[in-house]
């Protein structure tokens, strides 16, 4: 006789005909789908999947079913990140994983966006191959590649592999597609790759940052459907109402979840489509504070029901990414993703189960994830000799030896945020040098073979020392940014002979570093080691007098298309609503 098949045998157990392999039993039942905590209802667990939750069912527990007492505990379902950046926050997810599950935290959907910049198609396939690996739940969505400039796409992969990409079974989506490019451009070959998702039966998430009005309901007419940017509880409401699914975010990059919390305050809204994420966390974070369940704690803290907390992370998510037949909830046929937890308002799960399995108690992980081998293909991807320290001097416009030169500056309102400035830079011996609140910025092809742009930044603060990274986003570039040209070549020669990271220099000297040789993008060290290395560099920075509470993010993000209002590329100052490139002289000068 054939073996039935696991359907069949969740059957059988669900009736009480055949014994589970687990059983949860003494625990308060989380019902998202219902709201409701059920009293002394158990879980009973075949394979990786839930079988049966209700009351007591006798031909449950055979002799070889593990029997877990949750001693009054709250069984909570596996908790869900709807919006992440894995392959973007430095560490490699293997180093990560292992302590993200420790939270509770049993599903993850992540861009690939860092990884296909550096490497088109190659580097799609390999964060995938990536991502089977884990011992947790992690889907995908495609990088739509929407670059700063539009030569910055020549890694696209063309049309046709993302039709056969699209197929992949841990592929959810279209990743976030900048409005701008969409709504104000009308990128054609973003339409198609939206036409493309939907005709596969998956979802376009957006990313719609300053984008209200008839420009948000556009973005949703194209057939975007989600939005991780709103950063006020206005923003949050519009999305809302046009029917977006709206991500709150708490992370490493951004922390709006004060913001909003008038939204759930004053309960005038539905926020059955309101989603909690992170958009990534950072390695000390993840380490000290936690991940999801760091999220869902604050949101309690702010005011948010506990169980509409939880739904936010776990059934909102699922159901967005038609996940929710499989995850998001501890219902029959789910997998088998929850954790015990004492107290919701609180969220410090004891014991973790991730498809039937036990992989953390007490808040440590005991499940152990060797690391992966990237491809080699993804190993030194800087491959270029740096030019002279004198390209990275900003020659006067005409012959002169003294006075002040008006220049294009990038001016940072805050540690992530720009605008287009303009700054008057005085000449020494024929050459601008910054002084002041000014620093130089400069863009590079990791490929080499032609000269940088050299501009200029206004409002990082440094006062000596240069910072460089090949971590820039959205983009295969170098950036550096720096008070003299000396500290930027410096800078760049040791990451360049780190195969890539981000490296601070000053008088010569290297202060801080952390490598990243895959892809220039991800580290291969031990999350504690990726932790306390980006310490160093932020306070290395910080020393310099960099402002903020990550400068090496602000250096990272001066390329980023996803940012208004101004930022750069090898050949210009980028203008983000039009994708203009602009020169060092202002109009007119």
């Amino acid at each position: 006789m054939r073996r039935p098949s696991w359907r069949v045998e969740l059957m059988r157990v669900a009736q009480g005909r055949q014994p589970a392999d687990l059983v949860v039993t003494g625990g308060v039942l989380l019902d998202v789908y219902t709201g409701e905590l059920l009293a002394d209802w158990i879980v009973a667990v075949k394979g990786e999947r839930v079988a049966y939750v209700g009351p007591w069912l006798d031909g449950l527990v055979g002799s070889e079913t593990h029997v877990l007492d949750a001693g009054g505990q709250v069984v909570v379902p596996g908790l869900v990140d709807a919006h992440t950046h894995l392959f973007g926050a430095r560490y490699s997810p293997h180093a990560a994983i292992p302590h993200i599950l420790a939270g509770g935290t049993t599903c993850l959907v992540t861009e690939l966006s860092e990884l296909a910049y550096v490497a088109g198609e190659l580097g799609v396939r390999a964060a995938l191959d990536a991502l089977r690996s884990l011992p947790v739940k992690v889907y995908a969505t495609l990088p739509p590649l929407a670059a700063t400039a539009p030569h910055l796409e020549r890694h696209a992969p063309p049309v046709d592999a993302y039709r056969e990409l699209l197929d992949d079974p841990l592929v959810v989506g279209l990743g976030e597609v900048y409005w701008g490019n969409l709504v104000l451009r009308e990128d054609p070959r973003l339409l198609e790759l939206i036409e493309l998702a939907h005709a596969a039966g998956k979802v376009v998430e957006g990313h719609a940052a300053g984008a209200r009005g008839a420009r948000l309901a556009a973005y949703a007419a194209a057939g975007v459907t989600s939005c991780h940017e709103p950063t006020t509880a206005e923003e949050v409401r519009e999305r809302l109402r046009l029917g977006y699914h709206t991500m709150v975010r708490e992370g490493k990059i951004r922390q709006e979840l004060e913001a909003v919390a008038i939204l759930w305050r004053s309960a005038d809204v539905d926020l059955r489509r309101l989603c909690l994420v992170t958009d990534s966390a950072g390695a000390r974070e993840i380490l000290e504070e936690g991940y999801m369940d760091a999220v869902v704690r604050k949101a309690v803290g702010l005011g948010m029901d506990p169980v509409a907390a939880v739904r936010a992370a776990t059934l909102v998510p699922a159901e967005r990414f038609r996940l929710d037949g499989e995850v998001g909830g501890l219902g029959p046929g789910r997998y088998a993703d929850f954790s015990l937890v004492p107290d919701l308002g609180e969220f410090h799960p004891t014991v973790v189960v991730s498809s039937g399995r036990v992989v953390a108690r007490d808040g440590k992980p005991v499940v152990s994830v060797p690391p992966h081998r990237y491809p080699d293909e993804l190993l030194g991807t800087l491959r270029l000799e740096l030019p002279p320290v004198e390209a990275f001097q900003v020659a006067a416009p005409v012959a002169r030896g003294t006075g002040t030169v008006r220049v294009r500056v990038v001016e940072m309102v805050t540690h992530l945020v720009t605008r287009e400035g303009e700054a008057d830079v005085p000449v020494r011996d024929g050459w601008l040098v910054p002084d002041g609140d000014l620093c130089l910025v400069a863009a590079l092809d990791r490929q080499g073979g032609k000269a940088p742009f050299v501009g200029f930044v206004r409002g990082f603060g440094l006062r000596r020392g240069a910072c460089a990274t090949s971590m820039a986003w959205d983009s295969p570039l170098l950036l550096a940014v720096g008070k003299s040209p000396e500290d930027l070549q410096c800078a760049l020669a040791r990451m360049v002979a780190l195969g890539g990271g981000v490296v601070v220099c000053a008088g010569g000297e290297v202060l801080a570093e952390l490598a990243a040789p895959v892809a220039g993008v991800v580290s291969v060290d031990p999350l504690e080691e990726v932790a306390r290395r980006e310490v160093q560099v932020d306070r290395a920075l910080q020393r310099l007098g960099a402002v903020g509470p990550r400068p090496s993010l602000t250096v990272d993000v001066l390329a980023g298309l996803a940012i208004p209002h101004l930022r750069v590329c090898d050949r210009g100052y980028v203008r983000v609503r039009d994708g203009a490139i602009l020169g060092l002289w202002p109009d007119g000068a």
